[in-house]
């Protein structure tokens, strides 16, 4: 476990090599830097046009380069350009500049600051790391005046008694391609050479004593600077081109070792992006399958203990029939309902799609299904009290035999019970005498109620009738409430 977190550590580095580094200054746009070269009569001359400041500002400046045939002495507005070689200690790169912390003039337009020991090339690359300087960097506002602190080295504390000489640079990127290759500085303790010119200002009242002064800066025949006697040299760079341990950056950008963000030693970009994806990719791959393997090696092993060996043979030969019965055309009780149920889902989807949809009748929408309640109520025949004859109306509703049979024996006692005389239908108010002397009486009368006649409506439309309708009969009354006792005649 430990050693594959080491593994994945190591990845991550990897990634992160090259990938991930300072962030500094854009090139032009109003709030970058842009340096504008121009020659005239005087030489050349550079104008720097920043807003690291917070607001636009331009500087013109003129250059110092080196004379070969004068052995290496210093010649305002021509030249070769120097060199400053040795170890890069420490570096920082700018974003902006405070004022108020003390930034001025031309320290609007340095883009990056670098603390480099003198010595040569090769001296550099051949320090082993941990044994050169180190620097702690404090506070790095000014980009000539670092505040360090306790280290193997401290830059306030460097004068003539000192050991070591130093140069202190405020770069100037002369170009884009400068510019973006300078985040290479961000890499402490290694081997660096640095081409570019000396500046001095133009200007009345424009002095700059960290820039161009013969007396206070040299350099040899091959135009690399030397350090003087307080071995520290602080001045401001005009940039042209950086060398690497196995790299350099151009002002074209077009060096066929040029360097590049991202850029990893001896792999390169592509090597290392390939690198990553066979060593990464691959590499999961490959973990996974190992992982998988050894669980199932002790899944198995755990099987043997619960099982043993005998078991094991039959569970073997049990998955060997299995595969063969497959191979073979048959299939488990879950394929075969599973099978059953997609079958019949096609077939039901497949009447649903033959089956025509079913009209719509405009009477549906009707709850009482087509029965039209208002044209009864208006068609309805009314009949008479005592059945006298259908009105003149029409009927909707059909009558059946039985009913009518019906009506006509309800209707036959209530014809008889009308056609007695009224005195049959009277009882007397006296009482009874006595059987000699009482009248002959009439026959008793039935007290049963009148029987209502039920409507009965003809099936078919009928006319009108000619006949005047009889009058409702009144229903019989009685004189007196009294109770019959006796029924005797």
């Amino acid at each position: 476990m430990r050693r594959g977190l080491l593994a994945l550590c190591c990845m991550a580095t990897m990634v992160l090599a090259g990938c991930v580094g300072p962030s500094s200054a854009t090139w032009g746009d109003g709030s970058g830097v842009e340096v504008i070269s121009s020659t005239n009569e005087n030489g050349t001359q550079y104008t720097v046009k920043t807003g690291l400041s917070g607001s636009s500002t331009t500087h013109t400046v003129e250059s110092v380069g080196c004379d070969v045939a004068d052995g290496g002495a210093l010649i305002e507005g021509s030249g070769e350009p120097f060199t400053f070689t040795g170890y890069l200690a420490a570096s920082t790169f700018y974003q902006n500049h405070n004022s108020a912390m003390g930034a001025r003039d031309l320290d609007f337009g340095v883009t990056t600051a670098v603390a480099i020991q003198s010595m040569s090339f090769s001296e550099a690359a051949g320090t082993t790391d941990g044994n050169g300087a180190r620097i702690d960097v404090k506070e790095w506002t000014m980009p000539l005046s670092p505040e360090t602190g306790a280290g193997s080295v401290d830059l306030d504390e460097v004068d003539r008694d000192s050991d070591s000489r130093w140069f202190v640079l405020g770069l100037i990127p002369s170009t884009e391609h400068i510019l973006d290759g300078m985040m290479a500085l961000g890499e402490w303790h290694q081997p660096v050479s640095i081409q570019g010119y000396m500046v001095d200002s133009i200007g009345e009242g424009q002095n700059n004593p960290n820039g161009y002064s013969k007396q206070w800066h040299a350099a040899r025949s091959d135009c690399s600077m030397t350090v003087g006697d307080t071995n520290r040299e602080d001045l401001y760079v005009i940039v042209t081109g950086l060398t690497l341990e196995g790299a350099t950056v151009s002002a074209t950008g077009e060096s066929d070792d040029e360097w590049v963000q991202g850029d990893v030693p001896i792999l390169g970009r592509s090597g290392f992006i390939m690198l990553f994806l066979v060593g990464g990719v691959g590499g999961s791959v490959g973990a996974f399958i190992l992982s998988k393997g050894m669980v199932m090696r002790a899944a198995s092993n755990d099987m043997k203990t619960l099982i043993g060996s005998e078991g094991m043979k039959k569970a073997a030969s049990v998955k060997t029939d299995a595969k063969a019965a497959k191979k073979a055309g048959m299939e488990s009780p879950s394929e075969r309902q599973a099978r059953l149920d997609k079958e019949q889902a096609k077939e039901r989807k497949q009447e649903s799609a033959s089956t025509p949809p079913p009209r719509t009748n405009a009477k549906d929408d009707n709850p009482m299904g087509g029965f039209d309640l208002d044209s009864v109520l208006a068609s309805s025949v009314p009949t008479s009290p005592r059945g006298g004859g259908p009105s003149q109306r029409k009927s909707s509703v059909v009558a059946t035999e039985a009913a009518q049979s019906m009506d006509r024996m309800n209707e036959a006692p209530s014809t008889s019970a009308s056609s007695l005389p009224p005195s049959m239908s009277r009882r007397s108010s006296s009482p009874p005498t006595g059987r000699a002397s009482s009248p002959p009486s009439a026959a008793p009368v039935s007290n049963s109620p009148p029987i209502r006649r039920r409507k009965s409506v003809k099936k078919e439309e009928d006319t009108a009738s000619s006949q005047p309708e009889e009058p409702a009969q009144q229903p019989t009354t009685y004189e007196d409430e009294e109770e019959f006792s006796d029924f005797s005649f």
